[in-house]
């Protein structure tokens, strides 16, 4: 899963040495996506964000610009709750049933959102992601 996420990191050359430092600690991968990866509707600034699934944590690498990362891990073992959104709509005689966001609840009290991306194989990735969450 590695060279997949080096794949596709646009500053992959510049930011993945950091991010797998990061991960050698984690555990075995288990999961991936990428939440943003293009310049801010609202700015001219370039933002990439991935997040990665690990045995012992959730992993957020923000990348700013091409050469500056910020990685925070999440310890898995602190994880107490999961909520999950969805939205629901009915095409003709068909429902579609899709998982729009999650919000991770910590024993700190911290959370995390995480937003289904736009990205159609990103979003895939992200509903693979939190499904392995439980």
């Amino acid at each position: 899963m590695l060279k997949a996420i080096e794949m596709e990191l646009e500053t992959g050359h510049y930011s993945f040495g950091a991010l797998q430092n990061a991960l050698a600690v984690v555990g075995e991968i288990k999961g991936w996506y990428k939440e943003f990866g293009d310049m801010d509707e609202d700015s001219e600034k370039f933002r990439e964000i991935i997040w990665v699934l690990s045995e012992k944590a959730i992993t957020r690498a923000e990348i700013l610009t091409p050469d500056f990362i910020e990685i925070c891990n999440y310890q898995r073992d602190k994880l107490i709750k999961v909520e999950r959104s969805y939205s629901i709509a009915q095409y003709g005689e068909n429902i579609k049933v899709t998982l729009q966001k999650a919000v991770l609840t910590f024993t700190d009290g911290e959370k995390l959102v995480l937003m289904r991306p736009k990205n159609r194989s990103n979003a895939e990735q992200y509903d693979a992601f939190v499904k392995l969450m439980g």
